[in-house]
This record gives C-alpha cells, structure tokens and sequence, in this order.
C-alpha cells in the first residue's frame, strides 16, 4: 500500500492511502516499492511477490510498474485503462523485483533497476505498455542452476540497457548531473546490495557507457542513494550507516 501523509510540525496527519497492490500475498520477498513523483505523476514499482508468472498477468499488479496522478487517480492514457480484465493503473509489466527507479534529467524518461534470479540484474528505460519479460526471459538462471524461460530474447519483448552477471543486488538508482565531483557529467548511480558497492554508470547520450565501482572496500551492502540539496551524494548501507561521498 502506499499512503499520504502530510507534515504539520512534528506530526504526520491527514493520511490518504492512495494505492493498494492487488490481490494480497503472504510471501514475503519480492517487494520492489519504490516511488517516483515526476511531471505531475507518482511511479510505483511492484515486485512479483515470488509469484513469477503473474508478472505477465495484467489482471494483477504482481511485477508491475504503476502510473496513477498524484491523489491516485489513474491517468486516462495510461496503457491498458480500456482493456478488458486488466488493472487500469499499470504502466509497464514483466517486472522481476525493481528496487530502484529514477526520472532521467535530460530527456524525462524513467528507468528502473531491478532484481534478477541469480545474474541478470538489470537497467530497464520504461515505455508506456512495453513488457520487459520476466519470466520468459532473463540473463540470469535458477539459483543453483537452471533455465529460465525461454533464454535472453523473445518477439515483443523489452531488452535492457544493461545487465549484470553476476547479480550486483540493484538497490535504488540516481542521476548525477552536477559538478561536486571531477569527471562526473553525466552519471547514472546504482546502489549494489550483493556485491556492496556502488555502481557509476557514464550516461552516453539516451545510454550508458563505462562503469566505475565506488565503496567496494567498505564491504557494506548499499541499499539506497540519493543526490542531496548540497549537490552531495548520500547512500544508506548496511549497519545503520549514511555515507556521504565528498
């Protein structure tokens, strides 16, 4: 569920719960839930709960992206609102378990990471409609070995701008475009909760070119990172730390 809150002092009041993710699991794994406000809308990102073939359901909202106006209403151009059976407020499916997402700052498109199996964590450029293919494809296996699906490509399905083998542990992502740190401009930064780094990505044009790892030495996994109103690079790992990078 996501809920609205607002700040009056020291107290949050008035709350609206404006999303609930339908129908209701008990497994607890696959979570996603990270939120995006931009241009007027709020992104949520929904996991498969553990429950992969639902993520190519529309009749659900397991591995999904979801687009509603900032009250929680649906948008009336969003894809599948006039699709019989299927839920109105998804954007995108296919989804594994995507823990970050991000509005890129130069032409306004979300990106997403998300989770693979084991290898195949990815970057996703999100298109109204576009299935992005989990579970019938992948670039990562079944944890011990295995195939899924049908391999890496399949007719009508979404590639990714990038894939890890093997799985970083995408946390949330950011975009950096300021000009704190040398040689920056422009970078896409990835949070890695496996490998417990982070991840700098050097944006070429609408993609990514070289990576530099940062933090790998601390061996603390990164979960989050934010850019803050200093122009400062903020990240939460693991051991109740906030690193800031300077």
């Amino acid at each position: 569920r996501v809920s609205r809150l607002r700040l009056a002092g020291y107290e949050l009041v008035d709350q609206v719960d404006l999303f609930t993710a339908r129908p209701y699991f008990e497994q607890r794994r696959h979570f996603g839930s990270r939120l995006l406000l931009a241009d007027g809308y709020l992104y949520i990102t929904v996991g498969d709960r553990g429950n992969r073939d639902l993520a190519q359901s529309l009749e659900t909202h397991n591995g999904k992206v979801i687009r509603l106006h900032e009250d929680g209403t649906t948008p009336a151009d969003n894809p599948f609102v006039d699709k019989p059976g299927a839920r109105p407020e998804i954007w995108t499916y296919g989804h594994r378990n995507p823990h970050g997402i991000a509005r890129h700052p130069h032409n306004g498109a979300i990106w997403i990471a998300e989770h693979g199996p084991q290898g195949g964590d990815e970057v996703n450029v999100l298109s109204a409609g576009n299935n992005y293919g989990w579970p019938l494809i992948t670039y990562g296996e079944e944890y011990g070995g295995g195939k899924i699906g049908q391999g890496t490509h399949g007719a009508g399905l979404q590639q990714p701008l990038v894939y890890w083998q093997p799985s970083i542990g995408a946390g949330n992502i950011a975009f950096y475009t300021g000009d704190h740190y040398a040689d920056w401009q422009d970078s896409l930064l990835v949070a890695g909760l496996r490998l417990a780094r982070i991840s700098r990505l050097e944006l070429d044009g609408d993609g990514l070119g070289r990576e530099t790892r940062l933090l790998a030495d601390l061996k603390l996994r990164i979960r989050d990172i934010q850019v803050g109103p200093d122009g400062l690079v903020y990240a939460l790992a693991g051991g109740s730390r906030l690193i800031r990078l300077q």
